[in-house]
């Protein structure tokens, strides 16, 4: 706000700043005239000066849109990733305003990281979308990270290490309840920690296992993807185990499968504890067999079961939950080299193929 008044015949312009009323000589003489073109010119460049320096002090800290970017995420099943991720570039630009920030310092930052290609990937993917909210409200003229790219750091995800068949036995004959019957159906299902959590007495049938839930930090929802809403053939070996945690659960009047006084298991952690005091790492230093975590129940199913030939590829991601065979073929082709060549050699691919489903196990007559 700033307004004119004449101080011994000359014009002066008195306005309003954060530190309170100033004035100032115009050096004109209080005419008319001058008035009028005070008015008209210099006054409404001065209210426009003073209202971009005070936008322009005005402080927009990162936090500010990394909030509103993760209200944007917060339906996903990657949200508390994601949450992660933001806390970690909130923490690293400490309420920095995010119109200061430039592409090098993230770039230096993420330079210090000893993780996988694909975890500076979301990294990068999380900082796009930030700057995107602040690009939306029209804080920025631009996002400064549209264009930047990750390079391979040589350093890929963590290596896929199955158990053995004799570390699954030795897992299974000596963990605790009900670790044990949980580990039973992760080796013997492929499923993944939240869809066993998330099982209910209502899902398991004579010869299947539905899976359409998952539970995560207390979080009751879908599988990962459309995909991981399934059917899962229940191979006799898996029954003893199942039919047990099925009569703990009928004790506690409990439809979930596994509980805690009747009420679904907020996550994995309540099974397993925490590494590396909680009962899972305990149990593998125990046996002296190499830590790797309960996810590679997963890893070992899928690799046995392309070892065992039973079924093709497409038949074990249907099973696990994959859209598709691509991401089987990746991650786990290492694990069957050289099977192709234990087939035998009286086999005829134009008749004994038609024989399969009656030899082999067709998973879709279950």
């Amino acid at each position: 706000m700033a307004s004119i008044y004449s101080r011994k015949g000359i014009l002066q312009v008195k306005y309003k700043t954060d530190e309170g009323w100033k004035q100032k000589s115009t050096g004109l003489k209080d005419t008319p005239k001058n008035r009028k073109t005070i008015i008209r010119e210099l006054l409404p460049a001065l209210e426009e000066h003073l209202a971009q320096k005070a936008q322009k002090e005005e402080k927009e800290p990162i936090e500010k849109y990394a909030r509103l970017y993760l209200l944007k995420k917060e339906n996903l099943k990657t949200y508390w990733e994601i949450h992660r991720r933001v806390e970690k570039i909130v923490e690293f630009f400490n309420k920095r305003d995010i119109r200061e920030i430039k592409v090098s310092e993230l770039r230096a930052w993420l330079s210090s990281f000893d993780v996988a290609t694909k975890t500076l990937k979301s990294y990068v993917v999380d900082c796009k979308g930030i700057f995107q909210v602040a690009l939306e409200e029209e804080i920025l003229s631009k996002n400064p990270f549209v264009h930047i790219k990750v390079v391979k750091n040589g350093k890929e995800s963590e290596e896929v290490i199955p158990f053995t068949s004799q570390e699954v036995q030795t897992i299974l004959e000596h963990a605790p309840r009900p670790l044990k019957n949980f580990l039973a159906i992760g080796f013997y299902t492929g499923m993944r920690s939240g869809e066993i959590l998330g099982l209910q007495l209502s899902d398991i049938y004579d010869k299947r296992i539905t899976v359409k839930r998952s539970i995560s930090r207390g979080v009751i929802s879908t599988p990962k993807t459309v995909k991981s809403i399934r059917e899962v053939p229940l191979f006799d070996v898996l029954r003893p185990y199942l039919n047990e945690q099925v009569q703990t659960a009928r004790k506690l009047k409990s439809v979930y499968l596994f509980s805690n006084e009747g009420r679904h298991l907020y996550s994995v952690d309540t099974i397993r504890g925490k590494k590396p005091y909680g009962v899972w790492a305990k149990l593998l230093s125990d046996l002296e067999i190499p830590y790797r975590k309960i996810y590679n129940t997963r890893h070992t199913f899928i690799t046995a079961m392309l070892k065992s030939g039973e079924l093709s590829v497409l038949e074990i991601a249907q099973i696990v939950g994959h859209t598709n065979s691509k991401m089987i073929l990746e991650n786990y082709a290492r694990f069957i080299k050289g099977e192709h060549l234990k087939i035998r050699s009286s086999f005829n691919p134009f008749f004994d193929g038609d024989m399969r489903g009656d030899t082999r196990g067709d998973i879709r007559k279950v």
